[in-house]
């Protein structure tokens, strides 16, 4: 029993109890210390650029304790990538970050079955998001899953509906929600300063540079075969691809429009109050496709999503990189570490605690937020059902340029309508033996 388990105890039969002045005040969570039994226990499953920067910051955090760590890389990386992080990649880089005495696993799954784990941060491509989420909640833990949420659509009804069921703390790594300007940019939409808001531009990076590369064996101590988990199989060809460019690969993500799209289509659908909605169609508006190199996901794309309250959200990488709302009485734009208006005055316009505001952000840390949320087990910042909803608007666009003709969606019953076509690509086989059970 854990001393936050003992306090509930004794709270619940009425008793007081009394500790000895000589128990020091680092064992008792004291003076800004935190006692070990007090402390959170936390795992990392995928140890890549994010998962690696999100385990530093959460390794940072004193009311947490980092007790294993998982991935199917365990080569030390600097022979095999070509980027100045790469000392941050796999298991052994990891051991030297976090401790050399932390338990190391290959296979998720040892993780997900330990008892001793509250919570776990989960940092893999798309393809695994779906399985590794349910194995968590499943098992009772907390989950920080990075976004998108997953690479189907089907797959986020099925984990959403699962964690729902679970009473799980689940928070998806769209951090934006926990950026000032996000947060005021939405407040002053919500509260009218824009007017009738009719249109939104999206603007996002583009998608890898189909790049020709030459074919190299599996280097040692990479498990290709987990890698691939529940993904249809295929030949390793190159490290780069694998794990700088899997991005580029539409076998296990959906590109750009998933990738920053959970980003920025999640705060205009907070501004605009359908963060829990969707759109009614999707129009695709121009894709160029790659003529060579080992990419297959459009070099340009734009979608228009239309929604049934008479706005419309463009999506392109065409765009400025950011959000951008046109209204009745200007325009604003907003994106990391900046925002401005047409007029001018819009931006700058205070919102009095008497108007309409949106739930203040916990901490300007999106991380802290998360840990906040698993100790008062209040709904998270991007809790699951927005992340499932942004990522459905996401996909839907995907769907619509793959197959360059307009899907009509029913975001009550959450299904594509009158296109049977379109609505298979909203799942997908797996690979056996992994299944997805509702």
């Amino acid at each position: 029993m854990n001393r936050r388990e003992f306090v509930k105890k004794i709270a619940g039969a009425g008793l007081a109890v009394g500790f000895p002045t000589i128990i020091p005040a680092s064992a008792l969570g004291k003076d800004g210390a935190v006692a070990p039994s007090e402390r959170i226990t936390f795992a990392t499953i995928g140890l890549g650029t994010q998962g690696t920067g999100n385990t530093k910051v959460f390794f940072s955090d004193r009311r947490l304790q980092l007790v294993a760590l998982c991935d199917v890389n365990a080569t030390e990386g600097k022979q095999y990538y070509g980027y100045s992080n790469n000392a941050q990649w796999g298991l052994q880089n990891a051991r030297k970050l976090f401790g050399m005495d932390i338990p190391c696993y290959n296979d998720f799954r040892e993780v997900v079955a330990r008892k001793d784990i509250d919570f776990i941060q989960s940092a893999t491509p798309d393809h695994w998001h779906a399985i590794i989420g349910m194995a968590c909640v499943a098992a009772g833990k907390d989950v920080y899953g990075e976004k998108p949420l997953t690479r189907t659509i089907r797959e986020g009804k099925v984990l959403r509906d699962a964690v729902v069921r679970s009473g799980r703390i689940w928070q998806t790594g769209s951090w934006q929600r926990s950026i000032p300007e996000f947060v005021r940019a939405a407040e002053i939409i919500r509260n009218g300063y824009l007017g009738r808001v009719h249109r939104v531009q999206i603007g996002l990076p583009s998608n890898f540079k189909a790049e020709t590369l030459s074919p190299v064996p599996v280097p040692k101590g990479f498990d290709w075969e987990m890698w691939q988990g529940p993904a249809p199989r295929v030949e390793y060809y190159h490290p780069n691809k694998t794990f700088t460019r899997w991005r580029g690969i539409m076998n296990y993500c959906a590109g750009k429009i998933a990738d920053w799209g959970a980003h920025h289509l999640d705060i205009a659908q907070w501004a605009l109050g359908v963060d829990e909605s969707g759109p009614v169609e999707v129009v695709p508006e121009f894709v160029e496709w790659p003529k060579d190199g080992f990419s297959d996901q459009p070099m340009k794309f734009s979608v228009t999503l239309y929604y049934k309250e008479g706005f419309e959200i463009n999506i392109s990488d065409m765009n400025l990189i950011g959000v951008e709302f046109f209204g009745t009485k200007g325009s604003m734009y907003v994106t990391r570490g900046k925002m401005s208006s047409s007029p001018i005055g819009i931006a700058e316009t205070r919102i009095l605690p008497t108007e309409d505001r949106l739930y203040p952000p916990r901490s300007d840390n999106h991380f802290t937020a998360f840990v906040d949320s698993i100790l008062d087990r209040r709904r998270a910042v991007t809790d699951i059902n927005i992340a499932h909803r942004t990522n459905t608007g996401c996909l839907l666009g995907e769907i619509a340029y793959r197959l360059n003709r307009p899907i009509k969606w029913d975001p009550v019953k959450e299904e594509i309508i009158g296109d049977e076509q379109a609505s298979r690509m909203c799942d997908r086989a797996y690979c056996a033996p992994w299944q997805l059970k509702a």
